[in-house]
């Protein structure tokens, strides 16, 4: 990470796009467990539980992974 290149930039940008594309996910799977606690079927709410966990999870890596690839890209642009 101390030697950073346009591919490593574009590399995190495209992890952050995944992370969103988790979290996008993530509020399906929370649906499903609202539905799911709504006519009986999960009683403990795990479906609930797992898709807040992704939903965090999904925008904290989005989150990290585009701030270090912004952090790359200037390093990158003042270098030249």
């Amino acid at each position: 990470m101390n030697n950073p290149t346009w591919p490593k930039v574009f590399a995190l940008f495209g992890f952050a796009v995944i992370g969103l594309a988790l979290a996008f996910y993530s509020t399906a799977v929370a649906t499903a467990g609202v539905t799911a606690g709504l006519i009986g079927r999960d009683r403990g709410g795990e479906l609930l539980t797992n898709g807040s966990a992704l939903l965090m999870t999904g925008i904290a890596v989005a989150a990290a992974c585009a701030f270090l690839g912004t952090l790359q890209a200037l390093k990158l642009r003042r270098r030249v």
